[in-house]
């Protein structure tokens, strides 16, 4: 469709259709905008720096340090705890290292027995804790390397076939090897249980294992007290012989001319073996350590049998615990009176040691010391007394010649034994 424009200006249409152009479309220029509506005021504060005035900056830098200050000590707690975590895993881990290491270095957990390692020309610390372990004769090959690097000179180890036992210390162990691959005679020795330190001595020296007061030398020194149970002894200075009833009776192979430490350690490991089974009961008797050998060693004197140990220890405990009561202040053991000797026909005529300081009669309590080294049997008597009907008031006893025990719990009817028992 064609559409016309008449000359005077006149706007022309078809039917309804008209198109309006205001004059002011067609202006060129600056254009009078209608007034917009208005904005909301702008927040005080806003997230864009570039608005924030210095009051607000810095406030946010003083919020900002706050907030470090959190995050830090926070930080702090929890690296603290790590570091505490880490040190006591460090701590835990190393003494159980040392206390495995110690173990292995006195033999304390090896088995009794014999084995055979050959050692090479020029044998390193390293070579040598390897062969030992490999043969039984070591449980810590990396501590037994560290110690012979420290204190041993390889150079005097000897190349040869050795036989050791298990259950040799490192010294021992270190010693032989050094000994050369010379044969040495071994020898069985028995103490039996009840043995005192003279007759343990005298044991040794009759068997040439050493000498016998090298050996009384050694268990009255303080070269041992790294071993179970001596370092419990209150005043080692009091006693006759310090290791008096640490030295555990029974079986032994020794090699002729031991080294003394050697003689002196296989004794107390072996006490250790044994009687670290009974800790428990031990801390639960109310007792020490060295209470509970002491009362076994009396009761290992006294009593006529295993079975009459039981009752033994009654008396001895009830003496102790209620014995004040009755008048009663004193053990009064016959087998108290002579120690460092068992009987006053065992005290020489001559050149006898003094005695008496253990003399139960006349002290009151428990000696000073064993008076002998008592066995599990006695031991375990001491940490568990008969409690059993009468028992549990026993205060008297005695034996007749052929082991016949009576037991009282009164003086009148203890004299009455006596008399049944061919004493009185």
């Amino acid at each position: 469709m064609n559409h016309g424009q008449n000359p005077g200006g006149e706007n022309r249409g078809t039917g309804n259709f008209k198109l309006n152009i205001d004059q002011r479309d067609l202006a060129t220029g600056s254009v009078d905008l209608p007034e917009r509506r208005s904005q909301p005021p702008r927040p005080e504060y806003s997230a864009n720096k570039a608005y924030l005035t210095e009051k607000e900056r810095r406030a946010e830098r003083k919020a900002h340090k706050k907030r470090d200050k959190l995050k830090a000590r926070k930080n702090r707690r929890v690296f603290a705890l790590v570091w505490v975590c880490m040190v006591l895993l460090v701590s835990f881990t190393l003494a159980s290292y040392l206390i495995q290491g110690s173990n292995d270095f006195f033999a304390a957990n090896r088995p009794e027995g014999t084995t055979e390692v050959t050692i090479p020309q020029e044998v390193t610390s390293e070579e040598l804790a390897r062969i030992l372990y490999e043969a039984g004769a070591i449980d810590k090959p990396e501590f037994f390397n560290i110690y012979c690097s420290v204190t041993a000179d390889m150079q005097y180890f000897e190349a040869g076939t050795y036989q050791l036992e298990t259950n040799m210390d490192y010294e021992d162990i270190i010693n032989t090897l050094q000994g050369g691959n010379e044969t040495k005679e071994v020898v069985t020795v028995t103490f039996p249980e009840g043995t005192t330190a003279l007759e343990a001595a005298a044991l040794l020296e009759e068997n040439e294992v050493c000498s016998g007061e090298d050996f009384l030398t050694a268990i009255d020194s303080n070269d041992f007290d790294d071993y179970y149970g001596i370092d419990q002894i209150a005043d080692g200075s009091a006693r006759y012989y310090k290791l008096e009833g640490y030295l555990f009776p029974d079986t032994y192979d020794f090699y002729k001319g031991e080294e003394i430490g050697s003689v002196v350690g296989k004794l107390l490991t072996n006490f250790k073996n044994r009687v670290s089974d009974l800790e428990d009961k031990i801390a639960s008797s109310g007792m020490t350590l060295d209470q509970v050998v002491v009362m076994a060693s009396i009761i290992q004197r006294e009593a006529a049998n295993v079975n009459d140990m039981g009752d033994v220890s009654a008396v001895l405990h009830n003496r102790l615990d209620f014995g004040g009561e009755y008048g009663i202040y004193r053990l009064e053991c016959d087998s108290t009176t002579y120690y460092p000797y068992k009987r006053a026909e065992d005290v020489p005529e001559t050149g006898a040691l003094s005695y008496g300081n253990y003399d139960t009669y006349q002290v009151q309590g428990l000696p000073a010391g064993a008076i002998c080294n008592p066995g599990l049997d006695a031991i375990e008597a001491a940490l568990e007394p008969n409690t059993r009907g009468d028992a549990s008031s026993y205060l008297y006893f005695c034996h007749a010649a052929d082991g016949t025990a009576y037991y009282a719990t009164n003086a009148e009817d203890h004299e009455y034994n006596k008399q049944l028992a061919g004493l009185s």
